[in-house]
Formats: structure tokens, C-alpha cells, sequence
């Protein structure tokens, strides 16, 4: 089979033979895997990628062999592998688990013809929702654990910061409880895939402008980087209000620590998924996939086959492709 790995200089294709499954886990051969924003941050050498190991946690596919009983159909991959045992799985924040793993980072990922998951990974896909829309799965439970930080209701005013896929997904989702929202595009195929969604799209420097008028009771910050949008996101947001922050920030970020005392505003991370209220949001993501297919679909603007997994990267990194969601097929 083949297999991407990280290597020194980037990433490359490897053949290998596949080992023994280990007991207990479930060999699925991989339909479709999502290149993720941290996996274009460690094809830039903005976080250094573990040499030799195999990408891909954004995965769905079909079991080949595994355990007795196991259903037949497409399986979606919760990729954070948990102990169970400590304090902070005990306490749902399994997510949060010092002991846990990875698929696609600390276990060999999705960038291949086959994986090997543990059975608790495998969530079973609606039979009416292909891979393509499938393979989303991972990035919307992001955006379902970002709206439920964010305690976003009926009456609330949402403002998401960055029109990428995650942006756009917390938007799709916000989109549904709240009031209104509106999401910042920097790139015109961003704003017309917000205007798609039904959700409207501000230019950056509009920001300012809607936040005065409409007072957003939730910004939800998904740009990262090196940039000031967790300033900015304070500085919009309304007083007593939530920021969520979903961007994965590099080095030293700023803050207004003045204003985020004297508005009183909340400042919260968001670690990928977890245990909500009302149970797996990992789970819950994969549930909705049936509701939002048609908006998922749009936002599935290219495919690669594996074969052509550098083409893939570079499609994803250039602002002039258009790219929203780029997606890695077999063959």
C-alpha cells in the first residue's frame, strides 16, 4: 500500500506492507481524508512535524478487518485517542487527556490506501451522506464544540473571524441558533461561499462598523497565526460578551488586557472536541452531516488522489485556487 510520511524536506509517498492488525482495532481502507490547517502548519515548517510519521486525521472509510459484529457501511474517525482512566476523561474532557494519542500525529493517519483505528474511533455515517461530505466530519465537531463554548442562542449577535473552513463551519452551525451572523472574508471565493451559506460576508475592515452597530454577544476567532485578531476579537466583542478561539497562534499574541478587564469578557480556548452537554460532540457533528449535505458539498471545492498528494498541499496553501476545503481521494 502506500502511505504518506513526513520527511525532513516535506512529505512524501512510501510503499510499505501493511503489519498485523493489532488486537482489538478495526483496518479501514480510506475513502476520503481532509488536509487540515495544522497539517498545512507542518507543511511549513510553523510547527515542526514528527519525521517518519503518516498525516491525516480528518478520515472516513470502510472496515476491512476487525472485531466480530462490527456493521458494514462508512465509518467516520474520531482521530484523539483517550486513557479513560484519568481525572480529565473521568470529568468529560477526555480531549484534554495528558495520556492521549492522535490518529495522524502520534498514530500512523488517514494519508494512506489503508489505517488502523482503535473500535471507540468509529463513528457509523448516515447512509445517504457520501465521503466527500463524510470526511468533514472532524473539522464541523471543531465548530460544534465553538458554538457550545460559546453559548450561542436564539438571541445571540455572532461574529466569526476568518472565512477559512472553520470559520465557515462555525458560521454554518451559528448560523441555525442565532440572531445573526456575520463572518470576515479576506478573499473574494470566501465571500461567496459565506454568501452560499447564507451568512454575511464583512471585509476586514467592515468589521469594526458591524460590531458597533450590532454589538456581538460571541466572536469566535479562527484566524490565528501571527496576526491581532484575538485583540480584535475583544476589541468587538460586547461587554460580558464570549471570544472562542479556534486559531492556532505562533509565538507571542497581542491583547488589550485593559480591555478585556474593564468589558469583563470571557476568553475561551477550544481544544478540538469533547464531552458536551448533551454527549460526544464528535458524535454529534457526525449526526449532522445529513442536514447540512448540501452545504458541505460546497464547501468541497478540490480533490486529489493520493498519488498526487504534493499537488494537494500546494492547491490548499495558494490563495488563488479558490480553495476552501481540499480533499485527498484513493488511487
Amino acid at each position: 500500500m502506500q502511505q504518506a510520511r513526513w520527511t525532513q524536506d516535506g512529505i512524501e509517498l512510501v510503499p510499505v506492507k501493511p503489519g498485523p492488525l493489532r488486537e482489538g482495532w478495526v483496518r479501514l481502507r480510506v475513502l476520503a481524508n481532509g488536509i487540515c490547517g495544522t497539517d498545512l502548519h507542518l507543511y511549513r515548517r510553523e510547527m515542526p512535524p514528527p519525521e517518519g510519521s503518516v498525516p491525516g486525521h480528518e478520515l472516513v472509510g470502510l472496515p476491512l478487518e476487525g472485531p466480530r459484529g462490527l456493521a458494514e457501511g462508512l465509518y467516520a474517525v474520531e482521530p484523539r485517542i483517550w486513557c479513560g482512566a484519568c481525572d480529565l476523561c473521568s470529568s468529560g474532557n477526555r480531549h484534554l487527556c495528558s495520556s492521549g494519542r492522535v490518529i495522524g500525529l502520534d498514530e500512523p493517519g488517514g494519508l494512506a490506501d489503508f489505517v488502523d483505528v482503535p473500535p471507540s474511533s468509529l463513528h457509523p455515517v448516515d447512509a445517504s451522506v457520501p465521503p466527500l461530505v463524510a470526511s468533514l466530519a472532524e473539522p464541523l465537531a471543531v465548530a460544534v464544540r465553538a458554538v457550545h463554548l460559546g453559548r450561542v442562542d436564539a438571541s445571540s449577535r455572532v461574529l466569526v473571524l476568518g472565512a477559512g473552513r472553520i470559520g465557515l463551519l462555525a458560521g454554518l452551525l451559528a448560523r441555525d441558533r442565532a440572531a445573526r451572523v456575520a463572518v470576515t472574508a479576506r478573499y473574494p471565493h470566501q465571500r461567496d461561499a459565506a454568501r452560499r451559506l447564507e451568512l454575511e460576508p464583512l471585509s476586514e475592515t467592515d468589521a469594526a462598523s458591524w460590531a458597533n452597530e450590532f454589538s456581538p454577544d460571541v466572536v469566535i476567532e479562527t484566524v490565528g497565526g501571527v496576526g491581532d485578531t484575538l485583540s480584535q476579537a475583544v476589541h468587538f466583542c460586547r461587554p460580558a460578551g464570549r471570544v472562542v478561539v479556534l486559531g492556532v497562534f505562533f509565538g507571542g499574541t497581542l491583547l488589550n488586557a485593559l480591555e478585556l478587564l474593564a468589558k469583563e469578557i470571557s476568553v475561551i480556548g477550544s481544544n478540538t472536541y469533547g464531552v458536551g452537554q448533551h454527549g460526544s460532540e464528535f458524535r454529534a457533528a457526525v449526526d449532522l452531516l445529513p442536514r447540512y449535505r448540501r452545504e458541505l458539498e460546497l464547501l468541497q471545492t478540490h480533490q486529489f488522489r493520493l498519488a498526487s498528494l504534493n499537488d494537494a498541499f500546494k492547491c490548499a496553501l495558494d490563495k488563488r485556487s479558490g480553495a476552501i476545503k481540499v480533499t485527498v481521494l484513493p488511487g
